[in-house]
Parts: C-alpha cells; sequence; structure tokens
C-alpha cells in the first residue's frame, strides 16, 4: 500500500517530536556516540581505501614504469633473458593496431649484465637500454641519456643507492666492462640520478641509449632482446589480455608480466588489501552493533509511545519507519561528517604529504592515497547498505513486543 502524502508528513512530524522529546533523556547521549562512532568508522573506512589503492597504484606505477606492464622476450630451452630476439616491426605495429583500447605503446630494450669497477669496489649491474622517458617521474637530479644524437653517447642514468655505494656524482665517469669470455670496456658518464625506494630496482639497473647495447653486442640496429608493452592507465594486465596478446605474437617468443618478475611485492600487496578488507568488516560490525544497540534503546524509552500510537490506529509499518526516520537521520549525519573527515584528510595528504614513512620499510617516503569516485562511491554505499540492514534487524526486533506490555510500562 503506498503512501500518501499526509502520511509521510506525519511520520517526518512524530519523529521529530520523539528527537526534541529526546534532547534530555539518555538515548540523546547514545545518540551522540552512535553518530561520532559511525563518522569515525566512515573516515577510517575511507582513509583505509584510499591509502590501500594509493600504495597498489604507487609501487605498480614504479615497477611497470622500469619494465612495462609486460615483456616480450626470446623462448628458448634455457631461458636465457639476454638472448637476442628478432621479432618483425610489422608484428609489434600489428599487437598495437589489434589493441587499441589496451596498449599504449611498445618499446623495444636489451639488457646486458655488467660491472662497475670503482675503488669502492666491483657491482653487478643489469644494464637496459631502452627509451628511458618513462622515468623521468622517478629522475632526482641530472637528466635522461640523450636518444636525439645521430651516434649514441657513452652515458648512463643510475640508481642513488649505486651511486652512494661508489661515491659517484654528476658528471662522473665510470668504468665497466661487459660480463662476456671477451670483455668489453667502457667508460660512462653518469648523467642523471634515479630514486624508487625499491631494491628490487634500485640495487640492479641502470640505463643508457639501446643503440650502446646493440655496439657491444656487435647486434644489427633491428636486433633487440625484446619489447617493453605498456598498458594504458585503466587497463589491467588480465589473463584475457594476455591471452589476446600471445595469439599476435611468434611460438618461440614468450610474454613475461610484471607480476611474474616481481612476484614477491606483489604478495606484498595482496597481504595489504587482505588485511584491509579484514579492518573494514571489523569496523562495519562494530558500527552496525552500535546502531542495533541504539534503535533498541530508543524502544526501551518509547515503548509507551509505541504503544499508544498503536491503540489510535497507527499500522506497524508506520511505527517501523517513525523509528527508522531517526535512525537514518543519525546514521546519515555520521556518514557525513566520516566523509568530510575521511576526503578531506586524503586531499590533504596528497597535497601536504604530512605522514611519511621508512622508505626501507614501505619503499616510499609518505604515505600514498589514490582519490578515485569509485574510491569514495563504493566504500559509502557499504556502509549504508550494511549499517541500513543492522536497522532493518534491529526494528524487526521490535516488533516481537506486545503491545500490552508496552502499555504497561508506561
Amino acid at each position: 500500500m503506498m503512501c500518501s502524502f499526509q502520511t509521510i508528513s506525519w511520520i517526518a512530524f512524530m519523529a521529530n517530536r520523539v528527537r526534541k522529546r529526546n534532547r534530555g533523556a539518555f538515548s540523546a547521549s547514545i545518540d551522540t556516540i552512535v553518530t561520532l562512532s559511525i563518522t569515525i568508522g566512515t573516515a577510517t573506512i575511507l582513509i583505509a581505501a584510499m591509502v590501500m589503492l594509493g600504495f597498489q597504484k604507487a609501487i605498480k606505477k614504479k615497477l611497470t614504469a622500469f619494465t612495462g606492464d609486460f615483456e616480450i622476450t626470446k623462448y628458448s630451452g634455457v631461458q636465457h633473458p639476454h638472448a637476442p630476439t628478432s621479432v618483425d616491426a610489422a608484428q609489434v605495429c600489428r599487437l598495437m593496431a589489434d589493441l587499441p583500447d589496451a596498449i599504449e605503446s611498445v618499446i623495444p630494450f636489451i639488457q646486458k649484465p655488467m660491472l662497475i669497477h670503482t675503488r669502492a669496489g666491483v657491482t653487478g649491474v643489469l644494464c637496459k637500454g631502452i627509451d628511458p622517458t618513462t622515468l623521468a617521474d622517478y629522475l632526482i637530479a641530472g637528466r635522461l641519456p640523450d636518444l636525439t644524437q645521430s651516434k649514441h653517447q657513452n652515458e648512463w642514468c643510475i640508481s642513488h643507492h649505486l651511486a652512494q655505494k661508489h661515491a659517484l656524482k654528476l658528471g662522473d665517469s665510470v668504468v665497466v666492462h661487459t660480463v662476456d669470455p671477451n670483455a668489453r670496456y667502457r667508460k660512462l658518464k653518469v648523467v642523471g640520478l634515479y630514486r624508487t625506494y625499491l631494491s628490487a630496482i634500485d640495487e640492479h639497473l641502470a640505463f643508457c641509449d639501446r643503440r650502446l647495447m646493440q655496439r657491444l653486442n656487435n647486434w644489427a640496429s633491428e636486433t633487440v632482446n625484446g619489447y617493453a608493452i605498456f598498458l594504458k592507465d585503466h587497463v589491467s594486465p588480465t589473463k584475457a589480455l594476455r591471452t589476446a596478446i600471445l595469439g599476435r605474437i611468434d611460438d618461440d617468443l614468450r610474454l613475461i608480466s610484471t607480476q611474474q618478475k616481481y612476484s614477491s611485492l606483489y604478495d606484498w600487496l595482496a597481504i595489504i588489501q587482505k588485511n584491509t578488507t579484514i579492518f573494514i568488516v571489523f569496523i562495519l560490525l562494530v558500527a552496525g552493533c552500535t546502531m542495533v544497540a541504539t534503535v533498541m534503546i530508543q524502544l526501551m524509552e518509547r515503548s509507551y509511545m509505541v504503544g499508544v500510537l498503536k491503540v489510535l490506529g497507527a499500522y506497524d509499518g508506520q511505527v517501523d519507519a517513525i523509528l527508522l526516520y531517526n535512525s537514518l537521520r543519525t546514521l546519515c549525519l555520521g556518514m557525513i561528517y566520516g566523509n568530510i573527515i575521511g576526503i578531506g584528510s586524503g586531499f590533504l595528504q596528497a597535497h601536504y604529504k604530512y605522514v611519511t614513512l621508512e622508505p626501507a620499510l614501505y619503499y616510499m617516503r609518505y604515505v600514498p592515497v589514490y582519490i578515485h569516485w569509485t574510491v569514495l562511491v563504493i566504500p559509502n554505499l557499504l556502509i549504508l547498505g550494511s549499517l541500513s540492514a543492522a536497522l532493518y534487524l534491529a526494528i524487526q526486533l521490535l516488533r516481537q513486543k506486545k503491545l500490552i506490555e508496552a502499555l504497561q510500562e508506561g
């Protein structure tokens, strides 16, 4: 049966009268406590979601900036990662043409193990010849290797960690050589320093002109170790996308995802996500219990009023609506305050980065936050749905009270 406008107005009027009468009662203090708990719970859930996704986005962005989302390399029985790979340029162009909504770019690369010789000692690095423009966000000093010259330059970009280890600074030259039976030596100038705080990258990777690597290997200009596939920002490296790419490359090539190469880091991110999920569920359970307790307290204080309303002809649904109206008001106020605090804290952290971290433990200097409409809407819908279900449960419990008992309590 549909409610008329007069019925809705009467329900709102009665709910407001009940709320005004409750201002000096014990339930008023309970309302304040519940509003505060929902505010804190909502803000905490929003911040937890923004931080969790911020960690995932920041770590994945660092890894893909240096290696791409996928790498195409030569498949061989020994799985040698530095074997030359000849891929028809038309095949690469066809890959981008067939998957334009997913693939941003496909960049050739050459990687070769090399040794750095300085007074501080000898260190092995993996020197990677690749278009370094994706590394610009992590450059902390100097510049990227110059690829505009007609001939390759003997220069490279190394990590801040390697520079400190070997007491190198911008402009210094260092002798390196290949790890081959017939080692080839080069003096390379340090033109840039990068830093990611990821030991898997900072301790092992250096970057230079791809043509320098081809020169050291005596390779032709079209010969490379593989191709790095960079996906568009909104695309994830799913199994379906992997299958689509594999179906478009030769059978003697293999496709390696960043998640496979750095599985330990992705496992760490999965643990963070699991812990955050458990934390959010716990907060929802606590908030739901407080909402149920609030409605039950309101019943105990207003049971006589409920009995009188039923004697005067009020339907169960109308009495439920009065209680629900006040409870939803408390819920909505708590969520509004929680959103203001949670979203405000997220924007302040994104702009000022006032909450810092230990890079050795968390791979970054400050707490990252990811602010997107989905991160804000989905948690709010989850909170609203969970607490509304708790309210419905409480109101159903109220219906079990007999009319004569309610009148006797008055």
